[in-house]
């Protein structure tokens, strides 16, 4: 009696430690599908705005990448969850629609007021790379700490592939954009230069132009002047000689 006690209580602790670990890895796959849900959100928003098309290019096809990624993660919380179910922890185990907020470092409030007033297109575009590259870098992270966590925990080998194959994807994109990141800033740096030079030329020559238009026009009025004053003395030496 007391062996088959001894036995129930001991299945019944490795049932609750099993239990415990799947609702651990739930709550860290639905902290990644947290980050995936506004790296989405940021994706669409920089893929509408980028003024590269290359970029641009890239951009969508990693945020059809990240829609992927979203779903993978989703699919291994129902799995896990489907093994775990308790009524007490229903919200808990279903696949997460809010956002988590994003790595990006946030200037102080006076440069970003400066670059909203008097920054360019172009300027713009170089910044959000480097912030593109930060999220990146910080996803891959995130995935190879997660990892590990799962391994630790004994999960299963389809979420740790389901991962894995998230991190490959997040470090071949992070690998593009420090590729491409400088040539292009380089590039859009140039034609932004170039475009200034323009300007001050156009701006130059249109102010020589003023002045040379206004000079006419003194030329103008002191040749006026003059015929006015000229026909004035004739018109007096006539009356005098009358």
């Amino acid at each position: 009696m007391r062996r088959s006690r001894s036995r129930k209580s001991k299945r019944d602790s490795s049932q609750q430690m099993d239990f415990g670990r799947r609702i651990t890895a739930i709550y860290g796959l639905n902290l990644a599908l947290s980050y995936e849900n506004a790296a989405v959100e940021r994706l669409e928003q920089r893929a509408s705005q980028c003024i590269v098309p290359e970029v641009k290019r890239n951009l969508q096809r990693h945020l059809k990448q990240t829609r992927g990624q979203q779903e993978r993660l989703r699919e291994r919380i129902q799995a896990l969850a489907a093994t775990a179910a308790d009524s007490t922890e229903a919200e808990a185990i279903t696949p997460t629609t809010e956002s988590a907020r994003l790595p990006i470092p946030e200037p102080p409030r006076s440069f970003r007021n400066m670059m909203d007033e008097v920054g360019t297109e172009r300027e713009r575009e170089v910044w959000e790379s480097v912030n593109d590259l930060i999220v990146e870098k910080a996803e891959v992270v995130m995935y190879k700490s997660g990892i590990q966590a799962l391994e630790l925990l004994g999960a299963d080998k389809k979420t740790i592939s389901a991962l894995k194959k998230n991190l490959q994807e997040e470090e071949a994109f992070a690998k593009l954009l420090e590729k491409n990141n400088p040539r292009i800033a380089k590039k859009l740096m140039k034609e932004q230069m170039k475009e200034g030079k323009k300007k001050r030329i156009a701006q130059v020559t249109t102010t020589g132009k003023r002045e040379v238009e206004e000079e006419g026009e003194g030329e103008e009025k002191a040749a006026a002047v003059a015929t006015t004053d000229s026909e004035t003395v004739a018109a007096t030496t006539t009356a005098t000689a009358a």
